[in-house]
């Protein structure tokens, strides 16, 4: 008979891998036995793998408790951004002058888990108008596509957001 704590471990993997495992469904074209075979064996394998960055409260924090509530809040929060700055480079675009003012601008890093500097950097990156170019040692260099797209990353909610997830004050 298994124990509590083997159960607890047990159902830890038993989530992840049941998750990937219907992904692979959605994304297969047919249900034969050798894709669910496939699928169930490559899930396993998967959080098998991944287990010391899946299960780790110092590293993958975003994925527990109220950190995985708040996660969901800012994906959202982040679509609206990416919507209005779906506008603005449009505007920019289809305005006769074309209004680009290229620049690029050092935002100071406030972050310390490096999971959370990946999200930084790929939110502004996702966002149209901006791309993150370097991670430096005490900040991110990032590229706008207008002086004031670039004045607007320092302080932006992006910013704000990771460093109240490191339970910073801003």
């Amino acid at each position: 008979m298994l124990k509590d704590k083997e159960k607890s471990k047990m159902k830890k993997y038993l989530i992840p891998t049941v998750l990937l495992f219907m992904f692979w469904m959605i994304l297969s074209p047919g249900f034969g036995a050798q894709t669910i075979f496939l699928g169930l064996l490559l899930s396993i394998l998967v959080v098998a793998y991944s287990k010391d960055i899946l299960f780790s409260t110092k590293e993958m924090p975003l994925y527990q408790g109220k950190h995985f509530v708040n996660m969901l809040r800012f994906i959202g929060v982040l679509i609206i951004e990416i919507f209005k700055a779906n506008i603005e480079v449009a505007k920019i675009v289809l305005d006769p002058k074309l209004p680009i003012e290229p620049h690029f601008i050092k935002v100071p890093m406030m972050l310390e888990n490096d999971m959370n500097k990946v999200i930084f950097g790929n939110s502004v990156t996702l966002t149209p108008g901006t791309l993150t170019v370097d991670i430096v040692e005490d900040g991110f260099i990032i590229h706008a596509l207008t002086k004031e797209a670039a004045e607007a990353m320092e302080g932006s909610f992006i910013e704000v957001w990771m460093a109240k997830q490191e339970d910073k004050q801003c």
